[in-house]
């Protein structure tokens, strides 16, 4: 991996968990392993923690991507869902489908829009729908290194538990790099800022960092970091996650 990225990816990658967005699934590093060929192609990953002994977790998490990619637009769909236990309780239980289609519009420039569902049992959501819109600029794309910045916004309706449904705007500001290493190592970091258009003060924030390292031609072993962070939780939920895993992906 070179200085450059290394030095670009830990400046946002930390930085953003500063500001303030919900995701188990880092679409971005999906979509990159699943290729930029025209016609149909899938990635998807399972990842896993745990320990015995003193104490006894798991955690295990399954993520895939679906894409149809032509000269002028691609369409993805992704789905991932999380599930965690710790002496025998229930800790994490969560799931996620996005939809999103992507249209050319010039060399450096594409459209997009995108539908979101999500439910956490343990941040209290009971559901989350997105449906939104935007612009997909590249600002770097060389053969090893390639930087995109997305700008746009979304409708947001979100119901926790116990509580009534709110129905809101938000911003919505991403950051994707993906740097290729001579041995075919890839590393996608991801970063989201997503604020509320009436009250700058209610942020949300996601950080992706995935590095895949090829076993074959269509198995990786992936070492992922990833964290969440909510300005402003519900009631007994704390502001920032932090999740640290190993497993296989696969592409096709």
């Amino acid at each position: 991996m070179s200085k450059r990225y290394a030095s670009i990816c830990v400046f946002f990658f930390f930085s953003m968990v500063n500001q303030s967005a919900q995701a188990i699934v880092n679409i971005e590093s999906l979509r990159d392993r699943a290729g930029y060929d025209s016609g149909w192609s899938s990635a998807g990953s399972f990842e896993a923690s745990g320990n015995s002994g003193n104490s006894d977790s798991t955690d295990m998490s399954l993520s895939g991507l679906m894409q149809y990619r032509s000269d002028r637009f691609s369409n993805l769909f992704v789905i991932g869902s999380e599930y965690g236990k710790n002496s025998g309780n229930k800790n994490a239980d969560e799931h996620l489908v996005h939809i999103r289609h992507t249209h050319v519009l010039t060399s450096t420039t594409d459209w997009e829009g995108f539908y979101q569902q999500q439910e956490n049992e343990f941040t209290r959501l009971e559901e989350r729908v997105l449906l939104g819109s935007g612009i997909r600029l590249r600002l770097m794309d060389e053969q090893d290194l390639t930087m995109t910045l997305g700008l746009g916004g979304f409708y947001e309706s979100e119901t926790n538990e116990g509580d009534v449904t709110k129905e809101i705007g938000r911003s919505n500001v991403y950051l994707s790099l993906r740097n290729k290493a001579q041995n075919n190592i890839l590393v996608v970091t991801t970063v989201y800022l997503q604020n509320k258009l009436d009250e700058f003060s209610d942020q949300r924030a996601v950080g992706g960092l995935s590095v895949s390292i090829p076993a074959s031609a269509h198995i990786d072993f992936i070492v992922s970091l990833d964290v969440e962070h909510d300005a402003r939780p519900p009631a007994g939920v704390e502001k920032t996650d932090w999740t640290y895993k190993t497993g296989i992906g696969w592409k096709f």
